[in-house]
């Protein structure tokens, strides 16, 4: 028989205890084990306990989400011992490093002692249908889900960025929060652009995406991709413009290259096969293939004079290439 005893949390990170007409406040911390599951310490003397026959350690099942405003919430599972409430953690998302997640959370006890703990979520980053930010939690069961509801951006290293802004109520102030994801971009197929966190990790994000314009100039050093982030029609939808930008050369066997600068001197390239297409009398236009062979939707137009001046011995090479009409050339891209 299911009892009358149900959880929250208050404003200062304390667990409630609710039974029948009798509200304890607990004293105490929450911790996360391997397997994402929270628990609760008591603090609390051993007469406090014994009176009120509570274990040690509360142990606690549910769904983990992110509400509207960035704390994290678990949405109990109905047991024998616990009605479904919801455990709310008031507090701030601090880092998002490759397989982790890591939340801080303040608390006050009884005696007027601040307390500051991180809890770190295990699991791994990958978008969604939305092109949102999401954390998926590595859980025996059926993973939950974290979304970060508003839209990302780039910093001036081309990395993503992720802000979300909390009042203080008492203060009447507002503190932007930002998270940075450290990684580098790659392009594999037609309309996706692939962020890769980590090559020791599965965490990357594979936005779907619109080029801004399919034929491109290698003076501009840039590849332009538009795209939407959030579900259409609410607040959060935004609509953005990604810009990778990077200096384009040719590989030793006539692929190209594509360097882009991330900032401290780390440096990647994106590699493509490339197709010989329509030329003009003193233009040059490829077509850029993947590790595959298939195209990525994407023309590069070089003029003669630009590759007499910056790579001579590619521009003969594709002199030749550009004769025999249909023959392709190409490098292994390694994704």
């Amino acid at each position: 028989m299911r009892t009358n005893t149900g959880y929250s949390v208050d404003e200062f990170n304390r667990l409630i205890i609710r039974r029948k007409n009798k509200k304890l406040v607990a004293d105490g911390r929450f911790s996360l084990d391997k397997k994402n599951r929270l628990s609760y310490w008591l603090n609390e003397p051993a007469s406090w306990i014994k009176e009120n026959t509570l274990p040690k350690k509360l142990l606690f099942n549910g769904r983990w989400k992110l509400d509207s405003k960035h704390n994290l919430n678990l949405n109990l599972s109905k047991t024998e011992q616990k009605e479904a409430d919801c455990l709310t953690l008031k507090g701030n998302i601090i880092s998002a490093e490759n397989n982790i997640l890591a939340f801080e959370i303040a608390s006050l006890d009884k005696r007027g002692n601040s307390h500051i703990q991180i809890l770190q979520l295990g699991g791994y980053w990958q978008q969604d249908a939305f092109n949102r930010l999401c954390f998926v939690l590595s859980k025996k069961a059926s993973p939950d889900t974290l979304v970060l509801e508003g839209a990302w951006e780039l910093d001036k290293n081309q990395q993503i960025v992720y802000s979300y802004q909390k009042t203080l109520l008492k203060r009447k102030t507002k503190l932007v929060h930002t998270l940075s994801f450290s990684g580098y971009w790659q392009i594999s197929q037609r309309n996706r652009l692939v962020y890769i966190l980590s090559r020791n990790t599965n965490s990357q994000f594979t936005f779907c995406v619109q080029l801004d314009s399919p034929n491109i100039y290698p003076q501009d050093g840039l590849i332009k991709y538009r795209l939407g982030i959030g579900v259409r029609g609410t607040k959060f939808y935004k609509d953005r413009v990604v810009v990778l930008y990077g200096s384009w050369k040719f590989s030793r066997v006539l692929g190209l290259i594509f360097e882009i600068d991330y900032g401290q001197g780390r440096i990647k390239a994106i590699d493509f096969g490339i197709e010989a297409g329509l030329s003009k009398k003193d233009k040059i236009t490829l077509m850029l293939r993947n590790k595959e062979g298939e195209r990525l939707g994407i023309s590069i137009t070089f003029s003669h004079k630009f590759l007499k001046n910056t790579d001579a011995q590619a521009y003969v090479r594709l002199k030749r290439l550009e004769e025999e009409s249909g023959v392709e050339a190409g490098v292994e891209v390694p994704f």
